[in-house]
């Protein structure tokens, strides 16, 4: 009778996130995402019909869910973007309370916020080195919680969703067992508070990984080991980012890593499998064509109950880029497909000698049903170059910067160039890529003489 039990007891855990997950994908033919993440240095000038636009984009595009943190603390100084009574805190934005703005805009869209508790700088040098401090700040967390429960959701029931726990793990500063014995005490500060309290909401964690420090079976047997060990209940989201925006994995690396951590969150009843995925490429911080963040969702969606990204928001949405590729997306997500017609060829390429052992290559725009997203410049069959549509919000210190149309390559000696071939492709929100362009061939004649010894 008790292996019976046992089994029945499996069976039912194993029915019940299956149809935890039908109830998130109710669309089982093709992934689409359900929420960004939001930073509060993008919208802190923004008003009502700023927050309202924001929030109708995703709604059209069928997302539920935002995230965004609340409070930065850095030595003794906690900065919250809402106005705080906590010891030790100032308001990032003084007289703009982001909290109040973002909430109230969600309450009358219909969006669901899970708020950033609080999260210290010193984490990337201390992380589980130093428990006593990691406990401390779970304390400074909690009476951050506190202050954000009563002041919000009373007002604001609906849009109050959940709580975002922001320290992000990684499989390099969490390696061992000990490790994770430190980080689940962590947690269970702030659950065990929040129960406490009666301010306990869904809770959720989004980690990260990097293939190069360690196996996706070691990561999923360490978090494994934390599930067991912490109050993390039914409803609460274990959302790794996928790591492909930041180097971490490759996308082919994904589908194993996923399938791992799934066998890991199924240890834990109730707990729910959300994908983190990223929509940036952190060699220059652009965002990542369309073909290549549904390739990331498609390898996910076997594994996961929920897809968000990060960040729809900042990388995707007409209020911060060119709205092609909301444009584009949408149109996926009406029908499943991502359109497949290139851009034209660039017009006209030149290639001007302007000084020693300097070429500007040129061009003008390439054509396309929707919109281009950038150019790729090649030498000799190798990228050398690629422009892209920029985003208006980069950073505090960061400028917006057009779409370059040429190229000044300079050329290095020990490079032993016989001759020059220059191309140019245009690419749209996509990634469909235009055939090259090729430069001008006079030039690339008069330029073999030049190198030919």
């Amino acid at each position: 009778m008790g292996i019976l039990k046992d089994v029945s007891s499996i069976i039912t855990n194993k029915l019940t996130m299956l149809s935890l997950r039908n109830i998130n994908n109710p669309n089982k033919k093709y992934p689409v995402a359900d929420g960004s993440f939001i930073q509060a240095d993008m919208v802190e000038k923004w008003n009502d019909s700023k927050w309202q636009s924001e929030f109708n984009y995703l709604k059209e595009v069928n997302m539920h869910y935002v995230i965004m943190g609340t409070s930065i603390t850095e030595n003794d100084l906690t900065k919250t973007i809402y106005p705080t009574k906590i010891p030790g805190g100032q308001m990032e934005y003084p007289g703009v309370d982001v909290v109040d703005m973002c909430l109230r805009n969600a309450e009358k869209t219909g969006m669901k916020i899970f708020l950033g508790i609080n999260f210290n700088k010193a984490w990337w040098e201390k992380g589980p080195r130093d428990p006593k401090w990691l406990y401390d700040q779970m304390e400074r967390a909690n009476m951050i919680a506190d202050e954000l429960y009563t002041k919000y959701h009373v007002e604001y029931p609906n849009a109050f969703h959940g709580w975002y726990w922001v320290y992000e793990v990684d499989n390099l500063n969490f390696k061992t067992k000990d490790d994770f014995f430190v980080l689940a005490k962590a947690i269970d500060i702030n659950l065990k508070h929040l129960k406490e309290k009666n301010h306990r909401l869904p809770l959720m964690l989004s980690p990260f990984m990097n293939s190069i420090y360690g196996t996706a079976e070691e990561y999923a047997k360490n978090w494994a080991y934390l599930f067991q060990h912490t109050d993390l209940e039914k409803g609460d989201i274990f959302c790794p980012q996928d790591s492909v925006g930041g180097g971490g994995l490759k996308i082919d690396e994904v589908d194993h890593w996923f399938a791992e951590l799934r066998k890991a969150v199924d240890t834990k009843p109730g707990l729910l499998f959300w994908a983190n995925t990223e929509t940036f490429n952190h060699l220059n911080w652009s965002s990542a064509p369309l073909n290549r963040f549904i390739r990331q969702m498609e390898i996910e969606k076997p594994y996961v109950d929920n897809i968000i990204t990060f960040a729809y928001c900042h990388y995707y949405s007409p209020n911060n880029i060119d709205k092609g590729f909301h444009e584009t997306y949408l149109k996926y997500v009406k029908s499943g497909r991502l359109e497949n017609r290139k851009p034209t060829l660039p017009k006209k390429v030149t290639v001007k000698e302007v000084g020693k052992n300097e070429f500007l290559i040129s061009w003008d725009p390439a054509r396309d049903n929707i919109g281009i997203y950038g150019y790729e410049v090649y030498r000799n069959k190798k990228l050398i170059f690629t422009t892209n549509v920029d985003r208006i919000f980069k950073g505090k210190e960061a400028k917006k910067e057009e779409l370059a149309m040429s190229y000044i390559d300079k050329i290095l000696l020990e490079d032993k160039l016989k001759e020059l071939n220059y191309e140019v492709r245009a690419m749209d929100f996509v990634g469909n890529i235009s055939k090259p362009k090729k430069g001008n061939t006079n030039f690339i004649s008069n330029f073999s003489k030049t190198f030919q010894k």
